[in-house]
C-alpha cells in the first residue's frame, strides 16, 4: 500500500519483477575489444568464477525465485545465464527453465567498430560523446544514445507485459542496466546530469507495479554484488 498526497491510502499491485544482471568478465572486457557479434568470444575463467558465486547465491534461498529467463544473444551474457540457470526455476521446473534469446537485450551496437579495438576505433571513427548528441550516432552504422535506450525500454516492458505476476532472470549487459534505471526514473537522454557503473554479474531489481490504475516502475536495489566478495577473497 502506498500513501498518496492526499493521505489516502493507495491500492498497489505488483505485476512483475525483473532481475536485471550483467555477465562476468568477458574477454572482450580483458582484451579492450569492441564485443558485439563479432568482437565477443564469451568470458575469461575469472568471469566464470563470478557467474558460478551468483549462481551459488540464487541457490541459496536467499533470491526471489524465478520462473522465467531470458538472455542477451552475446557469448558473454548467453554464458552467464546458462552457468547461473542450474539454481533458477521452483518446483518441478528447478534447473529446467528454457533461456529466451532476446535479440534486444544486446549492448549498444557499434556498427562497423564491433570486432576492433577500442584503441583503434576511437582512432578509426572518431566516436561523438553520446551526452553531447544523445540522437546522433556513436558511430555510423551504430546506435544513438536515445535509439539505445528505446530499445531497452521496450524490451523490458515487453518482457514484464508477457510475464504477468513472475520473477524474470534477465542476462545482459551493464549498458542495459544503465538504460533500465533511466527508464524507471524517468531520465532523457538528453539529460547530462547523471550516469551509472554497474559491477560485472550484479543485479539491479526492478518491479512493474499498477497503483491506482497508473503503471509504474519501482527500483528495488541496484549493483548489488555482494556475492562477488567470495570471488576476490580466493
Amino acid at each position: 500500500m502506498w500513501m498518496s498526497a492526499a493521505g489516502d491510502m493507495a491500492d498497489e499491485q505488483l505485476l512483475s519483477r525483473l532481475l536485471i544482471v550483467r555477465h562476468g568478465e568477458s574477454v572482450a572486457m580483458a582484451e579492450g575489444i569492441v564485443g558485439g557479434p563479432r568482437g565477443c568470444r564469451g568470458l575469461t575463467d575469472r568471469g566464470r568464477a563470478q557467474a558460478a558465486a551468483l549462481r551459488d547465491r540464487f541457490a541459496s534461498g536467499r533470491e526471489p525465485e524465478v520462473h522465467v529467463a531470458y538472455s542477451s544473444p552475446l557469448p558473454r551474457a548467453r554464458e552467464t545465464t546458462d552457468i547461473v540457470l542450474p539454481a533458477l526455476g521452483n518446483g518441478p521446473e528447478h534447473g529446467k527453465l528454457e533461456v529466451h534469446l532476446h535479440d534486444d537485450l544486446e549492448e549498444m551496437r557499434l556498427g562497423p567498430a564491433d570486432g576492433m579495438t577500442w584503441e583503434a576505433a576511437r582512432e578509426r571513427f572518431g566516436f561523438i560523446q553520446p551526452m553531447d548528441q544523445p540522437y546522433t550516432p556513436v558511430v555510423e552504422g551504430g546506435e544513438s544514445r536515445a535509439g539505445f535506450r528505446h530499445r531497452v525500454a521496450q524490451a523490458l516492458n515487453d518482457i514484464a507485459a508477457a510475464h504477468v505476476g513472475k520473477t524474470v532472470f534477465v542476462g545482459c549487459h551493464g549498458g542495459i542496466s544503465s538504460a533500465a534505471m533511466a527508464m524507471a526514473f524517468g531520465i532523457a537522454p538528453s539529460h547530462r546530469g547523471v550516469g551509472v557503473v554497474t559491477a560485472v554479474t550484479a543485479i539491479t531489481e526492478l518491479e512493474l507495479l499498477e497503483l491506482n490504475g497508473r503503471r509504474l516502475w519501482q527500483v528495488r536495489r541496484f549493483n548489488d554484488a555482494a556475492h562477488l566478495a567470495a570471488v576476490e577473497a580466493a
